[in-house]
């Protein structure tokens, strides 16, 4: 039985999950400038930032900044963060 489009991206993206998180990560990592950051950001949203770039856990990370969620990601696109 022939899969379909939707079935075969699925396998892919699940067959290669771990190299396109890291590759996302690294992305991440190489896209802050940490100059900025420190600048702009109390110690809560440094941290915040710091396990958002590790992990990409947007919800986590906007709690631990005391932000709501739409404002750590306005916070992000203002810093220049990649968010994939």
């Amino acid at each position: 039985m022939k899969k379909t489009l939707e079935e075969e991206l699925n396998q892919e993206w699940t067959q290669n999950f771990e190299a396109f998180e890291n590759a996302a990560r690294e992305e991440r990592k190489k896209n802050v400038n940490w100059d900025l950051v420190k600048k702009r950001c109390n110690s809560k949203q440094i941290e915040a930032i710091k396990l958002f770039v590790e992990y990409r856990l947007y919800e986590t990370a906007a709690s631990i900044a005391e932000m709501d969620l739409y404002d750590f990601i306005k916070l992000l696109i203002s810093l220049g963060i990649s968010r994939g």
